[in-house]
C-alpha cells in the first residue's frame, strides 16, 4: 500500500480539514484513474492511504502531480500487539536492504503505547545491526522508517516528494491570462497549487501559429495537473486588437494598453463564471510592460484583484519551474511589447492608458466571438485546428504553390511556378481550382500562410504552410542537388 502525507491541511480547523481531505482524496482518485489505476483511496487521521493498485510506477506518476500531496511512500502495513512484533517484522523487511551498509532507523508514533518512538528506533536498530556494516545517523546509506499509528505499523524506506500546496478545488476559481510562452503557464500552476481551479484566457495575435504553440503548452498544464477540474479555455481572436494598437497615431502606449484590455476581458468574464481574481505571469521589471509604474497603470480601474505569483522571481527560477511542471515551450513566441513598439515607455501614466482604452472601446465584442473549449477537448480541438508546415521539398511536387507576399516581393523572387494571391482571395482561388489538390502556401513570416492553410484545410483540401526563408532554403537545396546530378 501507499501512505500519503500532507502538510498545510493538518493545520486547518476540523471543518476545513475534513473538506480538504475529501477533496484531496477525490483528486487522487481522478489522477489514479487517468493512469489506469482503479485503486482504493481512504483516509486515516493525518494520512491518506492508497491500496489495491497494480502498477507502482503509475501510482507514483499520479501522486507526484496531485496538489496537496506533500510526500508519499510505498509501504508494508501490519497489525501488532507488542513492540516485539514490530521489531520482528522490521527485521524481516529490512535485513536484506541493510546488508553490508550503514543504516539509520527513523521512527514516528501516534496513539497510546507502552513504548516511545525512541524505543522503536533502538530495538529495531539493535535487531538489524548484525546484518549491517554499522549505524550512521548523519549520512546513512539506507534509511529504515517505521511509523506506528494506534495498532498499525508501517514499514518503508524512501519518501517521494509531491508538489505540496492545497487540494485543487479547495479555494475560489480564478481566470489566468496564459500565452504559449514560459511565464504565464507557471503562474497559473502556482495558483492551482494554492487550491484554486483556474480557467484560461488566451488572446491569439497570429492564429493558428500562436494558437498551436499555446495549446501545445497548455495541454501539458491541464493534462498533468488539473485533476478533478475540467475547466474552460477562452480563445479570443486578437487580430483586430493588434491592428488597432499598431496605429501609433491613436495609441502611444500600446504595450500597456494591450495589457489593460486583457485584464478587462478577464474582468468581463467574471460575472458569468464567478472568478475571484485574475492570474498573470508578470515578473517585476522583466520587460517594459512589467515595471512597477506600468503594472500600476495597466491595473488601474480593474474591478478584480490581479494575482502575480511570479512577481519577485527571476527568469532562471521561472524556467526551472516550467521544466519541472512540463510546460517549458518547444517554441517561445516572445513578448508582445515588441509587436507594438521598438522603444516602449517604462513609466506610462494611468490616465493615458484610460484614454487609449476609451479610444479602443468595449472589449465585449471580442469575447462574444471567443472560442470556448473544455480542458478535456484540447487534443481534439488541436487536431482539428492545426496545419502542417512544409518540411521536405517532395511536398511541393505536384502541389499548387501560393505566394501571399506583396507583388513587388513576389517579382523579386518566388518559388518557380508559384502564383501570387492576396490572402483575402485564397478561398475563392481554391474554389476555382478545386479541393482535390494539395496547396502549399507561403508568406514572409509564416503567420499569414498558416492562417490561409487552415482556411484551405477547412474547405476539405490538403494544405501546408511555410515562411519565405524556409521554403527558399528547400528550393535552393533542390537546385544544388539538380546541379550535382
Amino acid at each position: 500500500m501507499v501512505i500519503v502525507r500532507y502538510s498545510e491541511i493538518g493545520l486547518k480547523g476540523t471543518r476545513a480539514r475534513n473538506s480538504m481531505e475529501k477533496k484531496l482524496m477525490e483528486n487522487i482518485t481522478y489522477s489514479l484513474l487517468k493512469e489506469g489505476e482503479p485503486a482504493t483511496v481512504r483516509r486515516g487521521y493525518g494520512r491518506v492511504y492508497v491500496e489495491g493498485y497494480v502498477d507502482a510506477r503509475a501510482v507514483a506518476k499520479a501522486l507526484r502531480r496531485v496538489f496537496g500531496v506533500k510526500s508519499f511512500s510505498f509501504a508494508l502495513r501490519m497489525r501488532f500487539q507488542s513492540l516485539d512484533e514490530i521489531v520482528s517484522a522490521a527485521t524481516l523487511v529490512f535485513s536484506e536492504a541493510v546488508k553490508d551498509k550503514y543504516f539509520a532507523v527513523r521512527s514516528r508514533r501516534m496513539g497510546n503505547h507502552p513504548f516511545t518512538s525512541m524505543d522503536v528506533s533502538v530495538q529495531v536498530g539493535a535487531a538489524l545491526l548484525p546484518f549491517a556494516r554499522g549505524v550512521d545517523l548523519e549520512r546513512p546509506q539506507v534509511e529504515v522508517k517505521v511509523e506506528v499509528r494506534d495498532n498499525l505499523a508501517f514499514f518503508y524506506g524512501q519518501e517521494i516528494e509531491g508538489p505540496g500546496g492545497l487540494p485543487l478545488g479547495s479555494q475560489g476559481r480564478l481566470v489566468a491570462l496564459v500565452s504559449g510562452g514560459i511565464d504565464s503557464p507557471v503562474a497559473a500552476w502556482m495558483m492551482m497549487k494554492r487550491g484554486s481551479p483556474v480557467d484560461i484566457l488566451f488572446c491569439s495575435l497570429a492564429h493558428p501559429v500562436d494558437t498551436t504553440a499555446f495549446l501545445n503548452v497548455v495541454s501539458r498544464l491541464v493534462d498533468n495537473w488539473s485533476f478533478g477540474y475540467d475547466g474552460t479555455i477562452f480563445i479570443v481572436d486578437g487580430s483586430k486588437l493588434v491592428e488597432a494598437l499598431t496605429d501609433h497615431t491613436r495609441f502611444r502606449n500600446s504595450h500597456v494598453t494591450f495589457k489593460r484590455l486583457l485584464y478587462r476581458m478577464a474582468e468581463r468574464l467574471s460575472p458569468e463564471n464567478g472568478y475571484a481574481g485574475i492570474v498573470t505571469g508578470e515578473s517585476l521589471g522583466q520587460v517594459s510592460s512589467q515595471t512597477a509604474e506600468n503594472l500600476l497603470a495597466a491595473e488601474h480601474g480593474i474591478g478584480l484583484p490581479v494575482f502575480r505569483p511570479l512577481i519577485g522571481m527571476d527568469k532562471e527560477q521561472i524556467v526551472a519551474l516550467a521544466r519541472y511542471i512540463g510546460t517549458f515551450p518547444d517554441y517561445n513566441p516572445g513578448e508582445f511589447c515588441s509587436i507594438f513598439s521598438d522603444r516602449p515607455s517604462t513609466a506610462v501614466d494611468a490616465e493615458a492608458v484610460d484614454r487609449e482604452e476609451a479610444t479602443f472601446g468595449d472589449v465585449s465584442h471580442l469575447l462574444e466571438g471567443a472560442t470556448r473549449i473544455r480542458f478535456s477537448q484540447v487534443h481534439e480541438f488541436t487536431e482539428r485546428n492545426s496545419v502542417e508546415s512544409v518540411r521536405r521539398k517532395e511536398s511541393m511536387v505536384g502541389s499548387v504553390i501560393i505566394d501571399l507576399r506583396r507583388k513587388e516581393e513576389y517579382e523579386r523572387w518566388h518559388v518557380p511556378g508559384a502564383l501570387n494571391v492576396d490572402v483575402r482571395d485564397v478561398e475563392d482561388f481554391v474554389r476555382k481550382n478545386g479541393t482535390n489538390k494539395t496547396y502549399v502556401v507561403y508568406c514572409s513570416t509564416g503567420l499569414q500562410s498558416a492562417y490561409a492553410a487552415l482556411k484551405i484545410k477547412n474547405m476539405g483540401a490538403r494544405a501546408l504552410y511555410s515562411d519565405q526563408r524556409s521554403i527558399r532554403k528547400l528550393v535552393e537545396e533542390e537546385r544544388v542537388e539538380s546541379n550535382v546530378r
